[in-house]
C-alpha cells in the first residue's frame, strides 16, 4: 500500500453514514490498487479500528462483490495470534468493506525500505510465525493469494508479526473461476506471484502462497525480489520463465542452507516446492541450519527494536500539532481569575453529565487481557473473546450484572472469576487480568535457545510446584505455558532431556506484568547445570 493520503470526500463521508452514528471515520491511511482503509473509532468499545473499503472507482461487478464478502467472512473465522482477526464485514451506501483491529507498528515492507536486507535470524523471527499462521490458514482452508511484505504487520504494542488482509482470499473448495476477477484481472503483486498465479490457474493451492512467501523471505535476506523488470508483464515474464537466483550467491552472509530452502519455495512447478507451510518451518528449524537460526529471540526483540523507538518518538509530541507554542501565563491572578470562569462553566456542564448519565442505559465492556481465549458467561449467554479483544453489552436498567470468564487453556491452573455488581449504571468496564479476586496467576513465556528440548517446573522446591506438561523445543520464542500460581519468590525451571541439566529462574514476582501475567524467560545452552 501507498503512504497515507487525503481521502476522497466522497468515500470518507459515505463509509461514515453506511458504519452509523457508533463508528467515527477519522481519516485514510493507506491506498492501493483495490482498496482504501481508512482510521475508524468505535464510540462503544472505545478502540481504534482499520477499515478496508473495495475502491468505488474500480468497476466491480455483483458477483465480485459477492465472492469478497463470502471469501472475507470465511477469514473472519480463522482464529490466531498471529493473523490479524476481522472485526465485521458489511456492504452500504455503494460501498463493501471490512473491519480489523488497528495495528500500532510497521509493516515489513516499511521496516525493508529503512533498514534494507535484514539479518537471517531477524528474518526468520518475522517469517516463522507468520508461516504457522499461513499453515492454519491453509488447514482450515482458505488461500491468502497477497503474501507480500506490505501484508506482514509487526506489531508494537505485542511484539509480533501479524498476516494481514485476507481480503482476496479464496476457499480451498470454492469454484475454480474464482481465480480470476470476471474482467480476467489476475489477483496478486507481480513481484510475489507465483508463475501458476501469474499464469491465471483456476485451481491454486498451498504451494502458490509458498512461493510468494519465498519471494518475500528473498527480500528480507538480500534487500530485493528475486525477479525485478521495468513492467509488470516483465517481473511476471521472469517468474513464469527465469530460473530464480541463490540468496547466498545475492547475499554471502546468507546460510547455504536457508538459500537452498528459498529454492525449493521459488521452484516454478508447485509439486516441487514444500508440501506445506507446517513442512517449511520443520525444515528451517531443523539442525543442518546455523546456531543463528535458532536464536529467534534475541532477533524478535531487534526486529521490533526501530519500531518502539519510532513510536516512542510519536508520543512524546503533546499540545497542539500546527507548531505553535503554549504559553504558561505567570501571573498568579490571571491564574485565578480563569481557574473560576472554568469552574462556574463546568459545574452546570458536570451537573448535565451527571444527569445523562443517570438517564442513559447501561452497558458493560469487557476485555480480555489475558495471552489466552476466554469464555465469558453473561446475560444467560457464553462469548469467545480472543487475546486483546473485547465487547460491548446494553445492560437492563436496575438489575442485577452478573458475570463469570473463564480462561480456555489446555495448559496450567484453571483461571477466572465470578463478579457481580448489584445495580451498574453509566458504563461498567471489567477484564479478564491475572489478578482476579482469588489471587495472581502468571505465564512464563520460554524461549529456549539450549539447542535441547526442555521440560518445565513452576514453582520448582515451593508448596504446588506443577510441570508443565509440555515439551519446549530448541528454537521457541516465547512459548506459552499456561498460567500458575504467583508469589513473590515463584520459580521456573528448565530441565534438558535426559541430561541431568538444569537452570532456574528464582524470585520472578516482581518481574511479571501485573495486567497480563506474563514474564519473558531466555533459557541458553550455558545456562544449564547439571544437577546433584
Amino acid at each position: 500500500m501507498s503512504a497515507p493520503t487525503s481521502a476522497p470526500e466522497g468515500t470518507l463521508a459515505k463509509l461514515g453514514r453506511a458504519l452509523g452514528p457508533k463508528y467515527e471515520v477519522r481519516r485514510v491511511v493507506g491506498s492501493g490498487g483495490f482498496a482504501e482503509v481508512y482510521e475508524v473509532w468505535d464510540k462503544d468499545l472505545e478502540r481504534r479500528l482499520a477499515v478496508k473499503v473495495l475502491r468505488p472507482d474500480v468497476a466491480w461487478t455483483s458477483g465480485m462483490i459477492e465472492r469478497f464478502q463470502r471469501e472475507t467472512r470465511a477469514a473472519a473465522r480463522l482464529e490466531h495470534p498471529n493473523i490479524l482477526p476481522i472485526h465485521f464485514v458489511g456492504e452500504g451506501e455503494g460501498l463493501a468493506y471490512y473491519a480489523m483491529p488497528f495495528v500500532d507498528g510497521m509493516s515489513s515492507g516499511e521496516l525493508l525500505k529503512r533498514s534494507g536486507a535484514l539479518p537471517p535470524e531477524r528474518a526468520l523471527a518475522i517469517i516463522i510465525p507468520i508461516l504457522d499462521a499461513l499453515d492454519h490458514a491453509h488447514k482450515a482452508g482458505l488461500l491468502h493469494r497477497d503474501i507480500k511484505p506490505d501484508n506482514i504487520m509487526l506489531d508494537v504494542a505485542r511484539g509480533r508479526p501479524l498476516l494481514v488482509d485476507f481480503g482476496i482470499a479464496r476457499r480451498l473448495d470454492s469454484d475454480a473461476s474464482a481465480g480470476l476477477t470476471q474482467t480476467g484481472l489476475v489477483i496478486g503483486t507481480p513481484h510475489y506471484m507465483s508463475p501458476e498465479q501469474a499464469l491465471g490457474d483456476p485451481n491454486l493451492g498451498p504451494a502458490s502462497d509458498l512461493y510468494s512467501l519465498g519471494a518475500v523471505l528473498f527480500q528480507m535476506v538480500t534487500g530485493a525480489p528475486p525477479f525485478d523488470g521495468e513492467s509488470s508483464q516483465q517481473i511476471v515474464g521472469k517468474h513464469i520463465a527465469d530460473p530464480p537466483p541463490a540468496a547466498h550467491d545475492v547475499n554471502p552472509d546468507v546460510p547455504r542452507e536457508l538459500s537452498d530452502v528459498i529454492l525449493r519455495l521459488l521452484a516454478k512447478q508447485p509439486r516441487e516446492r514444500f508440501a506445506s507451510a507446517g513442512e517449511v518451518i520443520a525444515a528451517l528449524e531443523s539442525d543442518r541450519q546455523p546456531s543463528t537460526v535458532r536464536s529467534r529471540a534475541s532477533a524478535a526483540q531487534a526486529a521490533t527494536q526501530l519500531l518502539v523507538s519510532g513510536a516512542t518518538e510519536k508520543r512524546r509530541t503533546v499540545g497542539p500539532s500546527d507548531g505553535r507554542t503554549v504559553k504558561r501565563s505567570d501571573n498568579p491572578t490571571v491564574r485565578r481569575r480563569l481557574g473560576w470562569v472554568v469552574l462556574a462553566i463546568a459545574l452546570p456542564v458536570l451537573a448535565l453529565a451527571a444527569g445523562a448519565m443517570f438517564f442513559r442505559q447501561p452497558q458493560l465492556v469487557f476485555e480480555n487481557r489475558l495471552t489466552d481465549m476466554v469464555a465469558v458467561q453473561v446475560g444467560g449467554e457464553e462469548r469467545r473473546i480472543l487475546p486483546g479483544g473485547s465487547f460491548a453489552l446494553k445492560l437492563e436498567r436496575g438489575r442485577r450484572l452478573d458475570l463469570s470468564w473463564q480462561l480456555v487453556s489446555r495448559l496450567g491452573v484453571s483461571l477466572g472469576d465470578t463478579i457481580g455488581i448489584a445495580n451498574p449504571r453509566g458504563t461498567t468496564r471489567l477484564a479478564a487480568t491475572a489478578r482476579p479476586a482469588h489471587g495472581a496467576f502468571f505465564e512464563p513465556l520460554i524461549t529456549n535457545e539450549t539447542g535441547e528440548p526442555l521440560s518445565i517446573t513452576v514453582n520448582a522446591g515451593l508448596a504446588g510446584s506443577q510441570r508443565c506438561g509440555c515439551t519446549v523445543p530448541p528454537g521457541a520464542v516465547r512459548m506459552a505455558i499456561g498460567y500458575y500460581p504467583l508469589f513473590e519468590n515463584s520459580t521456573v525451571r528448565a530441565e534438558a532431556g535426559g541430561g541431568g541439566r538444569s537452570a532456574t529462574f528464582k524470585d520472578l514476582g516482581p518481574q511479571v506484568d501485573a495486567t497480563r501475567g506474563i514474564v519473558g524467560l531466555l533459557f541458553k545452552e550455558n545456562d544449564l547445570r547439571t544437577t546433584h
